[in-house]
């Protein structure tokens, strides 16, 4: 175990996404990106002042998350991104890296978050490599557990 004064570097490749309030089985994925957020700034120049302009900040953005998994059989997905559009369903959504024995590392957890996009796989006959299907997400924010 490492000492508590020392930082660890995680490793990317182990990681669980869940959404328990749904009764759909959402699947196991590849991917996960736009895990970042950002703070609008306001910039406000100052009568009289010409050697520099205020900037202020305004309210922080969160970017979409894109989950990407293997295509198989599994419809959950679509199924859950045709909800959305009828009646949109926001979760409470987690996204824990865990270490190789499976053990959590890091948890963020998402606010509100529902599919506003599914992207099905490139095809190429001369190509060996795994079909893969990805679902965009919105969510209201995040905080580090």
């Amino acid at each position: 175990m490492a000492s508590p004064n020392k930082d660890i570097l995680f490793h990317q490749s182990h990681f669980e996404v869940t959404v328990p309030s749904l009764k759909v089985k959402v699947g196991y994925f590849t991917q996960v990106q736009g895990l970042s957020s950002q703070v609008d700034v306001m910039e406000y120049p100052e009568g009289g002042r010409n050697d520099y302009v205020h900037k202020l900040p305004t309210r922080i953005k969160h970017t979409n998350l894109t989950l990407k998994k293997g295509l198989t059989t599994q419809v959950g997905m679509l199924e859950w991104l045709a909800k959305t559009v009828v009646n949109a369903e926001p979760s409470e959504m987690t996204l824990t890296l865990c270490d190789y024995e499976g053990k959590p590392l890091q948890t963020w957890s998402f606010a509100g978050a529902y599919p506003v996009k599914w992207t099905g796989p490139n095809l190429n006959a001369s190509s060996n490599q795994i079909a893969t299907e990805s679902l965009e997400m919105v969510h209201k924010g995040f905080k580090k557990a």
